[in-house]
């Protein structure tokens, strides 16, 4: 392929942005069939390589016409020059046409997101969509009919005078909604896999091997940006260029991220969940977001089980689940009824359908967790268009129309997560160059060493111990966090909860005084773990606090006065207050939101990383990293494998995310097994395993049989307890092949001994 003419599109950014152009180029080929002949392999893998006399420097976007032989149009892309060569250009691409789409989708590629008719907005998104197949709106399948709102009010607040809401068409209750088939099927019963020739290649127009995805102008409605919160969720829109938070039924700009069953058996969502949180602890939940895609068996659920009021059970698919009353609700389910009472109230203050959304998570979710929050989108009857990390989402709100050069770091603790992330700021480019976190590290953490400090005076005035019923630990926690907020505003609190216990008969009360420097001297270990993470964040890019031009703080604990004093010391600067702390999430997350939905060239490009390491276990408990943590997304590493045993029935990868060196203690995030293989001998069988990181760093992870392109189906199974992981990897075999090298990093002869048992040695 050889460049035609490369003119700058209008609107090209300048000054220190990423540099964009405009390519037309003409194939020697007569038609699409011939493209996918002549350059199947490049397809697959979403690539194009352009030969050109002036070769465009890496990270350039590229808007994509490629003509055919006869000058008829071929297809278009949006792309980045992801390598620079003598002879040309190889482009990654990052959204295509539907023909590029169906032609990539028939060669048994992913597809990139498809954009709309103008390629230009395409570019400009850099990474904005998932690499992953769209799903369907939940509340469309299997005849779904949602049932009457359990969250509407008898007397809902009236509305602002300039936008009287019509009614919002209620969100269906979990019993309604099914748990939706996680993409990692279960490991029981696992089926053969299936060897089948390629199908017939159809037209380009209706690809055989897999649909591509459908473009965003068949999905109606409007699209909104919304924080989902440890403690309160919210949802923004722009208007008019400007970004806006829409309030809640109480008028509030957050919603609480509570639900409930009350005393009638009815599911409350939000603000009347909250209000009967102290006397009916046990069938009400909340802070479910450190719960949300972990396993039930896993050390960090066993560790919250006695933190909260309610029941945490085992699910269907092993993962952890509440119990309300006597039903069971996944943390999907239960982020659902959240996201559905935001989008309810997004469509009364609209006054348009809302179905797509951009959702933002903890910049150190694991992949589990990410899928976790996209399964509860759909349930919630939300396309969702992107999973964006918090920090991120607040470093737009900052730079939004500004066009802003600064290099941040965005100190974002909020109600149960902690996230720091250093980005590069270059007009309507945000470039991620590092980022790290604590998922076990927010207010509610500061809540905890207040009740210990109460509870602790409690048992040395009385000379007993506290009795520790649910509803009167609920009292001294909610006590605990009213005393926290207020010492942000006064020196010295009294702590006052009546009748918190009966003891033979005889009540007692919790009554003490907190000064704020007895908080400094209970929580300033809490504080001093962040910026332990922002040194790491830091020292993973070799920089220096003097490097930062700015600190964003972000998230309600940052308001902590203690907080912000510690993060002047560590930063020596004063940290930045351009930003709400609650809000600002959510208002940069419908800044991308809008981006998303227009044509516009000079649209909000992102850049993002890995926040931590992917690889594999190995015998005796090691792990080895494939993927790298702050590895730009999207990501793709092909590892090929061989059997390497005779008549060796499976292949089996024990897949992890983290950054120890013991793979107990990184998160577990599934198996990919390839059970009954056809007898052979030795090197008989050869698979390729394709490791896929999109730009919302969701992880999809296959395997391919290399010599005949034949389809193997392989189970991605997230079941297995950490006992069972263990086992297996203490049991593997022990044998020694000999590596064959290999030009990818000579991670195939690895590969070789990791599934004889053997690691091969550096």
């Amino acid at each position: 392929m050889s460049e035609g003419s490369g003119t700058p599109p209008p609107g090209q950014p300048a000054g220190g942005k990423r540099p964009a152009i405009g390519l037309q180029i003409k194939l020697p080929c007569a038609s699409l069939d011939d493209v996918k002949a002549r350059y199947a392999d490049e397809l697959r893998q979403n690539q194009f390589f352009v030969r050109t006399r002036t070769p465009r420097p890496r990270d350039t976007l590229v808007r994509l016409e490629a003509h055919l032989a006869s000058g008829d149009p071929g297809f278009r892309a949006a792309a980045i020059v992801c390598e620079v060569t003598e002879a040309g250009i190889r482009l990654q691409l990052l959204s295509v046409d539907d023909a590029a789409s169906a032609m990539i989708a028939e060669l048994g590629g992913t597809p990139p997101p498809t954009f709309k008719a103008d390629p230009a907005r395409a570019a400009a998104a850099d990474g904005a969509l998932a690499l992953s197949q769209r799903k369907p709106d939940i509340t469309t399948l299997k005849g779904i009919t949602p049932p009457p709102s359990p969250f509407s009010r008898a007397v809902p607040p009236p509305p602002p005078p300039d936008a009287m809401p019509a009614k919002a068409p209620p969100p269906p209750p979990p019993d309604a909604m099914p748990s939706r088939a996680s993409t990692r099927p279960a490991e029981a019963k696992l089926p053969p896999p299936v060897m089948t020739q390629p199908p017939p290649k159809a037209p380009a127009a209706a690809p055989a091997a897999a649909p591509a995805p459908p473009a965003k102008a068949a999905i109606k409605g409007a699209m909104i940006g919304i924080d989902l919160g440890t403690t309160n969720s919210a949802a923004a829109a722009v208007k008019d260029g400007k970004p806006f938070v829409i309030p809640s039924r109480e008028g509030y700009n957050t919603i609480p991220s509570i639900v409930a069953i009350n005393d009638k058996g009815n599911l409350i969502v939000g603000h009347p969940a909250k209000s009967q949180l102290l006397i009916n602890p046990g069938n009400t939940v909340y802070g479910s977001k450190r719960l949300v895609g972990r396993q039930f068996e896993s050390p960090a659920v066993r560790d919250l089980m006695g933190r909260f009021p309610y029941q945490i059970v085992a699910g269907a698919r092993g993962e952890a689940a509440v119990q309300l009353g006597d039903r069971q609700f996944s943390l999907q389910q239960i982020s659902a009824l959240v996201l559905a009472e935001v989008k309810g109230v997004a469509q009364q203050w609209l006054k348009t359908d809302v179905n797509r959304a951009v959702i933002t998570v903890p910049a150190y979710y694991n992949d589990n967790q990410r899928q976790a929050v996209r399964e509860a989108g759909e349930l919630a009857g939300l396309h969702v268009e992107r999973i964006l990390n918090e920090p991120t989402a607040a470093a737009l709100a900052f730079g939004h129309g500004k066009q802003l050069e600064k290099r941040i770091l965005v100190y974002d603790l909020g109600g149960g997560t902690f996230d720091a992330s250093v980005l590069e700021l270059n007009g309507n480019v945000y470039e991620v160059v590092s980022t790290g976190g604590d998922t076990f590290l927010g207010g509610v953490d500061f809540d905890k060493v207040i009740v210990d400090h109460l509870l602790a005076g409690f048992e040395e005035e009385h000379g007993i111990q506290f009795p520790g019923d649910r509803v009167a630990m609920q009292r001294v926690t909610d006590a605990a966090e009213r005393a926290k907020i207020a010492l942000s505003e006064q020196l010295e609190v009294k702590v006052m909860v009546p009748f918190v216990a009966l003891v033979g008969q005889k009540p007692y009360d919790l009554a003490a005084t907190l000064t704020r420097a007895e908080l400094v001297s209970m929580a300033g270990h809490l504080v001093d773990r962040t910026l332990s993470v922002c040194q790491e964040v830091l020292t993973a890019r070799e920089l220096k606090v003097e490097d930062l031009d700015d600190v964003l703080l972000v998230g309600g604990q940052s308001r902590m006065p203690l907080v912000r004093e510690r993060i002047r010391e560590f930063f020596g600067k004063e940290p930045s207050k351009a930003v709400h702390p609650d809000e600002a999430v959510a208002l940069g997350a419908a800044v991308l939101a809008h981006s998303m939905d227009t044509d516009d060239m000079d649209a909000v490009v992102l850049v993002d990383v890995l926040p931590m390491s992917i690889g594999v276990g190995l015998p005796g408990g090691r792990f080895r990293k494939i993927i790298e943590r702050n590895t730009k997304l999207p990501h793709k590493k092909a590892l090929g494998i061989t059997t390497t045993r005779e008549n060796q029935p499976s292949i089996e990868i024990l897949i992890f995310q983290g950054e120890s060196e013991k793979a107990q203690e990184n998160e577990y995030l599934g198996t990919l097994l390839v059970p009954g293989l056809p007898r052979g001998p030795r090197g008989s069988q050869d698979y390729e395993i394709v490791f896929v990181l999109s730009p919302e760093s969701i992880l999809t992870v296959t395997a391919k049989d290399k010599k005949s392109d034949r389809a193997v189906v392989a189970n991605f199974s997230t079941k297995s307890t950490p006992e069972e992981v263990r086992k297996r990897l203490a049991e593997a075999p022990v044998t020694d092949t000999r590596a064959v090298p290999q030009p990818n990093g000579g991670l195939l002869g690895w590969f070789k001994r990791l599934f004889s048992g053997k690691e091969a040695r550096p």
